[in-house]
């Protein structure tokens, strides 16, 4: 196992959920049917749309960002109501499941995880799987694996487990990619920022989730608490020194083991204590 894995193998602030600790725990140890559980309890607002379920697709979304942590997911009502059953083999329709997103699949299938003691990472960037000849903003999963000794990529919003070269980019590399002219931005999808900013975006909250800290820029973005420079200013107001920071955590997040005490620094320097708040 690699030194930096233990660090994954528990909960952090979002991922340490107060209430179902146990019927979560009981969860079968194979990954497929880990997320087979998840998928009765969450489903995507495309999947529900696509399903028929009878919702406020722009209310939902926006609700979204509020449910920070493993417990604001935990606590919306119909995910509460189902896990209040405490029965590990659910069967649900799709209108009885959560409406949330792929980085609340990832946060919940990483808290499972973690709570069985295993090392698992959520990681933001961009698939191509979705809308063929596009690169998607997505959530998804890496988890260790000790018989091979590596980590390997699962999607549990999207219910894939074999994943091929450039299925999934980090944020660092789509950066990375389009800073050096090797891809063109027609051919990545904006999220809630455009262009070079949006990317960054991405490349910050992968960063973020390599600190165990995931979803903290919907914080940022909300403007509740203060947020780094890095963060708020856009790409054409960066400094020298921060595009070179920006490089440095792009290309370090490609290989999280080999610079995992780099990575950490580079956070503590542009990631100020008085910029993190905990869910609530």
């Amino acid at each position: 196992m690699a030194p930096t894995t233990s660090f994954y193998q528990t909960p952090g602030t979002y991922t340490n959920p107060r209430e179902f600790r146990q019927l979560l725990q009981a969860l079968p140890d194979d990954n497929k049917e880990i997320v087979k559980f998840i998928k009765m309890v969450l489903i995507h607002l495309v999947d529900a749309r696509n399903s028929g379920v009878r919702f406020n697709y722009h209310k939902v979304w926006r609700s979204q960002v509020d449910h920070r942590s493993i417990d604001d997911v935990l606590a919306s009502p119909k995910v509460h109501t189902l896990l209040s059953l405490n029965i590990l083999d659910l069967r649900t329709e799709p209108a009885q499941r959560g409406i949330f997103s792929c980085d609340h699949h990832a946060v919940l299938f990483a808290s499972i995880l973690r709570l069985k003691g295993k090392a698992v990472r959520a990681r933001c960037g961009y698939v191509t799987y979705i809308i063929p000849g596009k690169l998607v903003p997505h959530w998804v999963c890496e988890v260790y694996n000790d018989r091979k000794r590596c980590w390997e990529y699962i999607d549990p919003e999207r219910v894939k487990f074999k994943f091929e070269w450039g299925d999934f980019l980090p944020g660092g590399q789509v950066w990375l990619d389009v800073r050096q002219g090797n891809l063109e931005f027609d051919e990545v999808l904006p999220d809630y920022r455009s262009g070079l900013d949006g990317i960054k975006y991405r490349l910050l909250n992968d960063i973020n989730a390599l600190m165990k800290n995931e979803l903290l820029n919907y914080d940022w973005l909300l403007r509740k608490v203060k947020r780094p420079q890095l963060f708020s200013k856009r790409v054409s107001q960066l400094s020298e020194e921060e595009c070179i920071l920006l490089e440095l955590l792009a290309t370090f997040s490609l290989d999280t083991d080999a610079h995992w005490d780099q990575i950490r620094e580079l956070y503590i320097d542009y990631v100020r204590p008085e910029n993190l708040r905990g869910p609530g």
